[in-house]
């Protein structure tokens, strides 16, 4: 009889404590405004009859009056159908090869003449001295009108030199302008899923902030109820105080991968962009079974930065080998014909053709060809050394993403069993409440561990798809087309 009356007593203690619960929501309701902690709480507990995508939309809309601003949903499609068009690193490469395509295109018109018309008139009046003894007194009006070609031939052959190495040029900057938007589309690709990752986290973050408060609670209740310690208490505010940092913290967070995305993407800094994604799906976009020495050679001939540097080497080569252009004649042809007289005596036609070699021992009797020639050669060398630096430093980078590739796809997989257990756990604590062999604690607890399970399964997630996009650049086949393979856009 005594053990059901104590059974009873403990049973009535603990209404009483749960009656008391309502006295303590007002002072830890703070961190939420009314309207959102009533529909919030309703969607954590599962009270609420909606489906998960009007779910979202309430998490959504608090996170974005929390911020203070209106969220732009937008999707990775979009994000980069923007960095093509918009992007300002796009922009200045563009403007760089086109300043290089009208340079190469002024080395081409260098073998046109030069025409001119000169006018000269003059008004003469006084003593001149004729062969310098002769005083002689005049007034002349000496008049000239001139037409007349300069041409300086093939300019001692530099000529075709000037053009091969502007050429290689334009060339290269095109390589560069190709290789500025693959490194756009990857920016784009790793800070969108980013701020979707970060998304996440503060949702998560949300969710145990609202679990320490209800945990808080039950602390403060059993408390009063005379069957809880002050210590209880205390240590639930401090977990409350941190899970309001850890929420702070990921709500900025947010905020800055926003700006950093739109600054990718040329839209305004201070749009406030958010993916519409719920769910996040692992995507490979590399076949796994491609071994590393197959997707080096694939970088090869594929990477435009390499292709870029190839073309920066040979404009190099070819400017160097000008230097032998130094020991041709340099030819020039000029033709005249006009009138010329003055206002007394009129105007008389004359004309004239001049062909003019000029020969020199190089530059410096010599001496300053050769060392030019030298100098442009260690230029050139030094280029070399960079591009094969660049090879192995992208081959090192393949091997980084392609077993981060692996890494993280393994991860994904024991994310799902721990994701799988966790689950169940709560399901056990929950069991094991209702039995009396567990408390609310365990129970918090055991939900801490679903999300943790969770978020760790999405963060795996996330980086596996990175690792994939990072890959693509790296081998050189990164493109709007590649990376969103199997890409399914999702809409509220």
């Amino acid at each position: 009889m005594k053990i059901y009356i104590t059974i009873l007593v403990i049973f009535l203690i603990q209404l009483s404590a749960f009656a008391n619960i309502s006295e303590y929501i007002e002072s830890y309701t703070k961190y939420f405004d009314n309207e959102s902690y009533k529909s919030f709480t309703k969607v954590v507990k599962g009270q609420a009859s909606i489906s998960d995508i009007e779910k979202q939309q309430i998490l959504d809309s608090e996170i974005s009056q929390e911020l203070k601003t209106d969220f732009i949903y937008t999707d990775l499609y979009e994000c980069i159908k923007s960095v093509i068009t918009n992007n300002y690193e796009i922009k200045i490469s563009d403007a760089m090869q086109l300043e290089d395509y009208w340079i190469n295109k002024n080395a081409q018109v260098k073998i046109l003449p030069d025409l001119f018309y000169n006018y000269y008139i003059a008004n003469l009046s006084g003593n001149y001295l004729v062969g310098g003894i002769v005083s002689d007194s005049a007034h002349e009006v000496p008049m000239q009108s001139i037409f007349g070609m300069e041409w300086s031939t093939y300019n001692q052959g530099k000529y075709f030199f000037n053009i091969k190495e502007t050429k290689h040029l334009y060339k290269s900057s095109v390589n560069n302008l190709e290789y500025t938007k693959e490194e756009a589309i990857l920016n784009t690709v790793l800070t969108y899923y980013d701020l979707l990752g970060s998304k996440r986290d503060i949702e998560v973050q949300k969710i145990n902030l609202y679990d320490r408060v209800e945990q808080l609670k039950y602390t403060e209740a059993r408390f009063q109820a005379g069957i809880g310690t002050l210590y209880d208490v205390k240590r639930a505010q401090a977990e409350v105080a941190k899970a309001q940092q850890q929420y702070t913290e990921a709500l900025y967070a947010l905020r800055l991968l926003q700006a950093k995305l739109a600054n990718i993407i040329g839209t305004d800094i201070l749009d406030a962009l958010y993916p519409y994604e719920i769910i996040i799906d692992s995507r490979t976009l590399i076949n796994p079974d491609i071994e590393i020495s197959d997707l080096y050679e694939i970088a090869l001939n594929n990477r435009e930065d390499i292709k870029a540097k190839e073309h920066e080497i040979s404009a190099l080569r070819i400017h160097r080998n000008a230097n032998y252009t130094d020991i041709l004649p340099a030819i020039s042809v000029s033709y005249q014909s006009g009138y010329v007289g003055t206002k007394r005596l009129g105007l008389a036609s004359n004309s004239s053709i001049t062909l003019n070699v000029h020969y020199q021992f190089g530059n410096n009797i010599f001496a300053g060809t050769v060392t030019q020639f030298k100098a442009d050669t260690a230029l050139l060398k030094q280029k070399e050394l960079e591009l094969t630096n660049l090879k192995r430093q992208i081959k090192e980078d393949i091997l980084n993403s392609y077993y981060d590739s692996i890494n993280y796809l393994k991860k994904i997989e024991a994310s799902k069993v721990e994701v799988e257990a966790a689950n169940t756990s709560l399901d056990l604590s929950i069991s094991n409440m209702k039995n009396g062999e567990a408390t609310f604690i365990d129970v918090i607890a055991s939900q801490n561990l679903k999300v943790q399970a969770n978020l760790n399964l999405i963060k795996n997630m996330i980086e596996y798809n990175k690792s994939q996009t990072k890959l693509l650049f790296d081998i050189g086949i990164i493109s709007p087309k590649s990376v969103l393979k199997d890409y399914k856009k999702r809409f509220y």
